[in-house]
Formats: structure tokens, C-alpha cells, sequence
């Protein structure tokens, strides 16, 4: 069993959280507990985020909603794993870089103030999109 990590940026590897009681997901992955049936963190495993992400949603932000985050910038929704949608930002110069469904890796950005992961379109990864 992968225990869950410190954090998941010590090893550069985007991490979630997997119940072994009930199979469901959750992230972060440092989460006190299985926010499917409240099983205890030591029931949680920690399963890494390689896959490539379809896009399902994204805009451009232009107020800073959250502290650090650059001006504008571009946010979308993916699913991470299993029944766990969130929204991300994503590395591209504009929306034009995108459409709906492409697929988009996460990546570790030094750029964004204190270090972030960010999400960025894999034309490698077309047809490879976790599902």
C-alpha cells in the first residue's frame, strides 16, 4: 500500500486519495478521511494523477480570487480520478489554446508565487484521456 506522502509536491507527482474500504477518491490527498463513508485517514492510499485529464469547462479569470493567483489566468474544469472534479489552472497563453475535451497533463510550476501544480495540453497524450 502507498501510504500518503508529506506532500505531494516533495516528489513532483500530483497525488489523490483512495479508501481502501469503499474505492472512493479524494483530493488533496492529505485529507483527514474518506469523504465518501468517513473511513479514518490511515484507510486511505495514496494513488498518483498521470493520466491525461479531458478538459471539460475552462474561463479566463481576471481578478485575483485567490491569493497567488496570477492575473488573468486561465482556470478549467477536469476530472482528477473517479467522481472528483475540480477546477485547475491551466499553463497557456490564452483560451485559443483550447477546446473542450483536450486532453491536459498536470505539471509542477515554480512560476506561479510558492509553487503550483498546473494543467498543460499533451498533444501526446490525445486519445489517452482518463476516463
Amino acid at each position: 500500500m502507498n501510504k500518503l506522502q508529506p506532500s505531494a509536491a516533495a516528489g513532483r507527482v500530483l497525488q489523490a486519495a483512495r479508501c481502501t474500504r469503499c474505492q472512493g477518491h479524494s483530493f488533496p490527498a492529505q485529507v483527514p478521511g474518506c469523504r465518501h463513508c468517513g473511513a479514518p485517514r490511515d484507510q486511505l492510499e495514496a494513488v498518483d494523477c498521470r493520466a491525461a485529464v479531458a478538459l471539460r469547462n475552462f474561463v479566463t479569470v481576471h481578478a485575483p480570487l485567490a491569493p497567488g493567483l496570477p492575473v488573468p489566468s486561465v482556470i478549467g474544469e477536469v476530472e482528477l480520478c473517479p467522481g472528483v472534479v475540480e477546477e485547475v489552472l491551466i499553463d497557456v497563453p490564452g483560451e485559443a489554446h483550447l477546446s473542450l475535451g483536450m486532453p491536459l497533463m498536470p505539471a509542477w510550476s515554480d512560476a506561479v508565487p510558492g509553487g503550483a501544480w498546473v494543467f498543460r495540453p499533451s498533444e501526446s497524450a490525445v486519445g489517452e484521456v482518463a476516463t
